[in-house]
């Protein structure tokens, strides 16, 4: 009974922070969201992240992303972002902006500092259109 209630105690003390705390907010922009996406596939714009086989805890890696418009042609774009969420704690999700390596290639050294699975979003954007694609990987401890 002691163990139990040790246990108990610290699953209060610690939540596992699963649920944010705009939740109403965010719920209301999914409508926005879904048109977003529409609007992305009419761009033919086309992404793949590029990321290591061998992923280990506290170690820096390179992470690329392959942009492409209609026809297969690189893009020049404004800003890129690569966000990475851990979907078991939010506490560890943050963001970088990735460098140019040539037309269409975007890349940026990333550490994950706790193992476990990890999504990754890239966000392209060139004035006003923006562009989304993702990747959800794993990190050895």
């Amino acid at each position: 009974l002691t163990a139990n209630g040790i246990f108990i105690y610290l699953a209060f003390k610690s939540p596992p922070n699963l649920v944010v705390s705009d939740f109403y907010e965010r719920g209301e922009a999914y409508e926005e969201t879904q048109k977003r996406i529409e609007k992305e596939k009419s761009l033919g714009w086309t992404g793949l992240i590029l990321a290591p086989t061998n992923t280990r805890v506290n170690q820096v890696q390179n992470y690329e992303v392959l942009l492409q418009g209609k026809n297969s042609i690189g893009l020049d774009l404004d800003s890129v972002t690569i966000h990475a969420y851990r979907p078991s704690d939010a506490r560890a999700d943050f963001s970088l902006d990735m460098m140019k390596k040539q037309t269409g290639v975007y890349t940026a050294d990333i550490s994950f500092e706790l193992p476990g699975i990890w999504d990754l979003i890239v966000e392209a954007k060139q004035g006003e259109q923006e562009f989304l694609t993702t990747k959800r990987i794993t990190i050895s401890p």
